[in-house]
């Protein structure tokens, strides 16, 4: 048996952990497991192109600002840029969620 709060093994009738007195349960679950065991950006689905498509409306709402005084129809594109990059993100996100079930 292993301890839910240490990850400590424990004998089977133990009723506390050994390590830090934590009250153990009947059905302790298994040992946390190692922190390289994380899945990594690439196994959640996040590729290349996600990271365009979350930088490219990034990059637009930031020349909206820098541009809006000095040049607003370049900074009027930006904005559109960045909504139509908002809006294909949220969509990819959505038909991603509707596909993982």
């Amino acid at each position: 048996m292993f301890c839910p709060k240490c990850g400590a093994p424990n004998d089977d009738d133990a009723r506390f952990c050994s390590r830090c007195a934590n009250p153990l349960a009947a059905e302790a679950p298994a040992p946390p497991s190692p922190p390289g065991d994380a899945p990594s950006a690439a196994d959640a689905g996040v590729g290349p192109l996600g990271i365009v498509f979350f930088c490219v409306p990034l990059a637009g709402a930031v020349m909206y600002f820098v541009w809006k005084d000095a040049k607003p129809a370049q900074a009027k594109k930006a904005c559109t840029l960045s909504l139509w990059g908002m809006g294909v993100l949220i969509v990819l996100e959505i038909l991603g969620l509707l596909l993982q079930s």
